[in-house]
């Protein structure tokens, strides 16, 4: 069954097509890739704080979008195109999930030099 509405996945997308190496472009890209695939998170806010009013409400509707339906076919092609577009967005949200993930890491580490230092938890 064909959609005969353009989602707003779409709606971004084009823009990102229409304004590439844009801020706003790159902005509404970190938003559809974390839409797109959880291992490429950016914040909310790292996704809307350089767009005007019109845009930030088009990333509203974004994650509307996505709140009502979910990951379907139109996100999973729109993410598939931001990625060939900004390869290097997708690398950052990488790079910054390994950093969390090391980080989180590193605390289970204190925390277990702690107990190991404390066994009596004082």
């Amino acid at each position: 069954m064909s959609k005969s509405f353009v989602t707003p996945y779409h709606e971004a997308l084009s823009w990102i097509e229409n304004y590439p190496g844009t801020g706003s472009a790159s902005s509404l890209a970190k938003l559809l890739l974390s839409l797109w695939n959880s291992e490429c998170s950016f914040s909310y806010r790292e996704c809307i704080d350089n767009l005007d009013d019109t845009l930030a409400h088009l990333a509203v509707r974004v994650i509307k979008h996505f709140s009502d339906h979910g990951e379907d076919e139109d996100l999973v092609r729109v993410g598939y195109r931001v990625h060939e577009l900004y390869p290097r967005l997708w690398d950052a949200g990488q790079a910054m999930r390994e950093a969390r993930a090391e980080l989180r890491r590193q605390w289970e580490r204190e925390q277990e030099e702690e107990i190991r230092a404390n066994p009596d938890g004082g």
